[in-house]
């Protein structure tokens, strides 16, 4: 191949921190291995890679690492489900067998309300993903329990958002039933327990009244499997109170 070099001589070593190394448009590189030089047909400088935000981990992380939950009939993938009434919301909620919580801390992002939503996330999920840029996974580590699991997320030369996991997420043993409970509607909770307890006449229950109920007549394992049943079959995800759209491929939560 014929080339006119703008560069001659020299290490990877000495270079690797200012080009982008490639061989696409933008930098083609050859090597001379007897020489131990490299010969550079065209070199740019590297542009500094500006911040990612929730947004762009989100996108990245519903191709790549949850495109096949989203393919089951058995499973369903919510962006932004309330906890707590709202209090607090997941990232994004993966629930077929098990309620899977993923919480994203992008570069552009701070760890400031990181401790209240573990402890959130505790009350709820069956296990829990922290996706966190490299910058705060030194500070987030010691903010998470151990059955936190745990990958970073990092920029590739390319723009993408590439992950790597660096701890598995292992089953939380605490989940508490009235706040799991807090995860349906409450017409979803009359037509439980009216399935439960038909002689009850709850359709004019408050909702923590219902709660209280279901949570005393159910075992903590049947409760469980009724509110993954519940939240599989809502047709509306839309958020009663913000009319909240994410503009990904799942739908956002009610609360």
């Amino acid at each position: 191949m014929r080339f006119t070099a703008l560069y001659v001589g020299g290490h990877a070593e000495e270079l690797t921190e200012r080009y982008i190394w490639s061989t696409d448009d933008a930098v083609t590189v050859y090597a001379d291995k007897k020489r131990n030089e490299i010969l550079i047909a065209r070199m740019v400088p590297m542009k500094p890679a500006k911040p990612f935000n929730d947004s762009e981990v989100r996108k990245a992380a519903h191709k790549k690492l949850l495109q096949h939950a989203k393919e089951r009939d058995d499973t369903v993938v919510i962006d932004e489900l309330g906890l707590h009434n709202g209090a607090c919301r997941v990232d994004i909620a993966v629930v077929n067998g098990h309620i899977r919580g993923i919480e994203i801390k992008a570069e552009a992002d701070n760890l400031n309300r990181l401790a209240s939503q573990v402890s959130a996330y505790g009350t709820v999920v069956d296990t829990a993903t922290l996706i966190v840029a490299k910058r705060h996974l030194e500070e987030a580590l010691k903010a998470l329990p151990e059955w936190w699991g745990v990958i970073v997320a990092a920029r590739c030369a390319n723009q993408s958002i590439r992950f790597n996991r660096v701890r598995p997420d292992r089953v939380n043993r605490h989940v508490e039933p009235l706040k799991l409970l807090r995860l349906i509607w409450r017409a979803e909770a009359v037509e439980l327990l009216t399935t439960l307890r038909p002689e009850l006449n709850a359709s004019n229950w408050n909702r923590d009244t219902l709660y209280v109920e279901i949570a005393r007549i159910l075992p903590k394992t049947h409760l469980r499997a009724e509110v993954r049943r519940i939240l599989k079959a809502r047709g509306n995800w839309r958020d009663r109170r913000q009319s909240l759209l994410y503009d990904g491929s799942s739908p956002p939560s009610a609360m």
